[in-house]
């Protein structure tokens, strides 16, 4: 079934009759969305001895007795979600022809910054005489799926954590944390530090048939800190190294810039339908840590994946370019 339009024109399609054996083929890619829309993945080493305790682990495992669990692959309403407990949760282990992972569930408290309407005030003609806008935080339960992934070929354990839109990357941390606290407490695998993934950024970087840049930020000898980021235009693909401003910045320095942030997407369509996975990088600054002179990148954020197949290319071209072994 072809999506419409939009989210709306797309649910008026599937009410207007859906056919038969089509339920769960959504339910399937509905899964796939699970196991690999936007997520902040961080990678482990991962030998062979690990690989077979991780899987003996994972088939021991039992799913939680909780709603989130009977309901699976069902996302838990809005109703549900103000009683659901906000404790991890094992939802499902799945395995395809990539891997094998676990599927966990967790309520997150996400703060929402929403405008409010000068209407809304009694004293609206004041408020808009002070004010140019005037915006309002709430708290909005959300339902997270978190996946530790074991692939059949590449030897690195992948944690990865939800990250929808939003989501503060302090707590995209402590998600993680939980997780590989998760694993130890099993005794299954000792973890240390997760594959630092900088040399990557100037490898897509210096790699012109490497997808599009869409955002980087860097730093010059000149002590200055640039960020520049593509304005999305509709049906063209732009490339930030390419933008005449970039390069005619980099033209008027003698050194080489040092970037610590880099966001590229690989525009691809298929059968009518259109995919842009994307991959973001990102750095606290351009300084390293304890003398070294680069920085260290813990993680990625992998997004805009809408089948297995768009985040595992994703995961591939990272590893080439970091460096890691298959």
């Amino acid at each position: 079934m072809e999506p419409g339009r939009g989210w709306q024109k797309t649910i008026e399609k599937v009410k207007s009759g859906v056919a038969e054996g089509t339920v769960g083929k959504l339910q399937d890619s509905l899964i796939e969305s699970i196991l690999c829309g936007d997520k902040f993945t961080k990678l482990y080493p991962l030998d062979d001895k690990g690989r077979i305790d991780m899987h003996l682990w994972m088939s021991s495992l039992n799913c939680s007795d909780s709603l989130s669990a009977r309901i699976f692959p069902l996302l838990l309403d809005e109703g549900q979600l103000a009683t659901a407990d906000g404790a991890f949760s094992v939802l499902s282990t799945q395995s395809n022809e990539d891997g094998i992972g676990v599927i966990l569930s967790s309520i997150f408290n996400m703060k929402v910054r929403e405008e409010i309407d000068f209407e809304e005030f009694e004293n609206s003609a004041e408020m808009r005489s002070k004010f140019d806008e005037v915006v309002g935080f709430k708290y909005r339960r959300v339902q997270l799926h978190h996946v530790i992934w074991v692939p059949h070929l590449r030897q690195q354990l992948e944690i990865r954590v939800d990250a929808p839109k939003g989501m503060p990357e302090d707590a995209i941390h402590a998600h993680h944390s939980h997780l590989k606290r998760m694993i130890a407490d099993a005794n299954v695998l000792t973890l240390g530090n997760s594959h630092n993934l900088f040399p990557a950024v100037r490898a897509f970087y210096d790699d012109g048939e490497e997808g599009d840049v869409t955002e980087i930020t860097f730093a010059t000898t000149t002590s200055a800190i640039k960020h520049e980021k593509i304005i999305r235009r509709p049906s063209s693909r732009l490339d930030q190294r390419l933008e005449t401003y970039h390069q005619g910045g980099k033209t008027a320095l003698q050194t080489d810039i040092r970037i610590y942030r880099l966001s590229v997407e690989w525009p691809k369509s298929e059968d009518n339908l259109s995919f842009a996975p994307t991959l973001t990088l990102a750095a606290s600054g351009p300084a390293g840590r304890a003398g070294s002179p680069d920085p260290t990148i813990s993680g990625a954020l992998i997004g805009n994946c809408v089948r297995a197949a768009d985040y595992e290319f994703v995961v591939e071209r990272l590893g080439l370019k970091s460096g890691l072994a298959a």
